[in-house]
């Protein structure tokens, strides 16, 4: 039953990296849209510079009267509404290294492997959730970062997820009493 899980759960991780695709490519053409045509950029010349002239080092730092680099301003970090960077990140990660941990427990039958697994699985599960909450709600606003998950590919996803889920506590169990 192990190596069904372990399947499922790579069909799982399948379906979700093309949710993953499909709606990063739909982000990056809505964002090509809402920009506008792109400006190209102005090339410097190559021109050499008069006899007397002073040249510019590249990447210096203008200094101050008193010889001093000037004070660095501290940019305060904040993501765009509709984005987030750490469901966008966690969620994959935490799926893929829940499924390193049931590959492991399907070779070495190791129960701590397949409960940490099944661990794992449980808080990806409560972000993939969140993640998807945070999305309908930032579409309902219309932000223009949400997702756009297609409706079978996240049905899929949600699917093989569940399955995998329910099939390895019941593999856990079943590894626990023999």
């Amino acid at each position: 039953m192990a190596i069904v899980v372990l399947v499922l759960w790579f069909a799982t991780a399948g379906a979700g990296l093309t949710l993953l695709r499909a709606g990063g490519a739909a982000r990056r053409l809505a964002a090509e849209g809402a920009l506008g045509p792109k400006v190209p950029a102005i090339q410097p010349s190559l021109t050499a510079h008069p006899a007397g002239a002073a040249s510019a080092t590249v990447g210096a730092i203008p200094l101050t009267a008193e010889g001093k680099p000037p004070p660095v301003p501290h940019a305060r970090v904040a993501t765009p509404p509709g984005e987030h960077p750490l469901l966008e990140f966690a969620h994959p990660a935490l799926a893929i290294t829940g499924l390193a941990f049931w590959a492991m427990f399907t070779f070495v039958h190791s129960r701590p492997m397949a409960w940490t697994a099944v661990g794992i699985a449980v808080v990806t599960i409560a972000l993939g959730l969140a993640w998807q909450a945070r999305n309908s709600l930032d579409r309902r606003r219309k932000v223009s970062a949400a997702w756009p998950f297609s409706g079978r590919l996240l049905t899929l996803h949600v699917t093989a997820a569940t399955s995998s889920f329910v099939l390895a506590i019941v593999s856990a169990l079943v590894a626990g009493h023999s």
